[in-house]
């Protein structure tokens, strides 16, 4: 059996909540494909934080989603316990540090950075920590999914798995449903071939051959105009 172990944070939920919605709906074809989904206390602050204070419609929805989902043979949504992070020590966390992160300091004042790491910070590497290094041999592989460039940057800090949501939702797609995984691949490969590639600062752009696009034939008559 295949499985799945994320961590999720507030901004894979956010931005991509639909793809989330995806991976857990029933599957015929995917019985042999097993999700657990990690949700952090740092989730389900942010995401309050953003239904209240800046009106996140795609935050209400995560919040209705990760309380109306139930347990199936096939998804697991964990809540995790609001007790857990008073429970690890932050110099337990700080044992798996192993890069500096310029802009924040994880040590209250004895880096070089300017300001130190917010405590919602510290509560998500509580979570990443405990789930990828403290909490014992469960023979799971947990990997945070986020779309924060920040959050990313502390995972790499800390030895922390970490992966964007397009590619856990290509990991997942491609065991839940291969058939349209492949096509999926197909068709990019066919657009790709109907671009042309350059390079703009270093990253590859595709763009259309519009003097190849054929349009459909039309009748004859004369141009209107006001």
């Amino acid at each position: 059996m295949t499985e799945f172990c994320y961590i999720l944070d507030a901004s894979s939920l956010e931005k991509g909540i639909g793809n989330i919605k995806r991976w857990c709906e029933p599957a015929t074809n995917a019985r042999d494909v097993h999700l657990s989904l990690y949700i952090p206390s740092f989730t389900l602050q942010e995401l309050d934080f953003l239904r209240y204070r800046r009106n996140s419609a795609t935050a209400r929805e995560s919040l209705r989603f990760l309380d109306q989902t139930d347990a199936s043979d096939r998804v697991d949504v964990i809540i995790e316990f609001t007790d857990l992070l008073d429970a690890i020590p932050w110099s337990d966390v700080l044992e798996h540090q192993v890069l500096d992160v310029p802009e924040l300091d994880a040590r209250s004042g004895n880096g070089p950075a300017s300001r130190p790491l917010p405590r919602r910070f510290k509560n998500l590497l509580k979570s990443c920590v405990y789930k990828c290094h403290l909490e014992g041999s469960n023979q799971k592989s947990w990997t945070l999914v986020t779309e924060d460039p920040t959050v990313c940057r502390l995972a790499h800090a800390f030895q922390i798995p970490v992966c964007s949501l397009v590619e856990a939702d290509n990991c997942v797609s491609k065991s839940v449903d291969r058939r349209s995984f492949e096509q999926s691949v197909r068709f990019n490969k066919n657009l790709k071939r109907r671009t042309v590639k350059e390079i703009s600062d270093g990253k590859e752009v595709y763009k259309a051959k519009f003097d190849d696009t054929v349009y459909a034939p039309r009748g004859a008559g004369e141009l209107w105009a006001p």
